[in-house]
């Protein structure tokens, strides 16, 4: 039986939202501070003295990213592998979590004149963000009674307790 599109698409309001967690780093023992600082620009990287320390705090430099680095024309360019993609894209948008949905409507505005079409809808993201472990990509619970599950600076994504 062939399934049409509208079938394997999930409804907007089954994704996840999905963030960056400094805890699954610890967990994998990933150094996420210089997996993020890897992603900074040129001139950001120069003024970086040293490399962080794997148990840094990872919001300085996502904050200099999403201020500064992921303005560059060149932070994501259309041949950027996908899972490399999604990673940059939670982190120019300072690890806010962000559905499938939200993340395939930047790529796509992003890439919409690109020599490399690929398939970038929700499905597909959704998919890769499930499979993005080595960047420690970890779906977030949706807490309406609590607003803060959401923010970057919740411990369970930021690692800081």
């Amino acid at each position: 039986m062939t399934m049409t599109p509208n079938q394997r698409a999930a409804p907007a309001a089954q994704y996840p939202k999905f963030a960056i967690s400094q805890e699954r780093a610890a967990l994998v023992n990933a150094a996420l501070p210089r997996m993020i600082t890897d992603r900074f620009g040129y001139i950001d990287r120069q003024a970086l003295e040293e490399p962080p320390a794997p148990d840094a705090d990872m919001q300085p430099y996502i904050d200099t990213i999403a201020q500064r680095s992921s303005k560059e024309p060149d932070y994501l360019l259309p041949d950027t592998p996908l899972k490399e993609a999604l990673f940059r894209v939670l982190l120019a948008n300072g690890n806010r979590p962000m559905t499938p949905l939200e993340i395939s409507a930047a790529l796509t505005d992003l890439w919409a004149m690109s020599a490399y079409p690929r398939d970038l809808s929700p499905r597909i993201i959704n998919r890769l963000l499930e499979h993005s472990g080595n960047y420690c990509i970890v779906p977030v619970p949706d807490d309406p009674d609590n607003p803060d599950a959401n923010d970057a600076n919740n411990p369970a994504i930021s690692g800081k307790a």
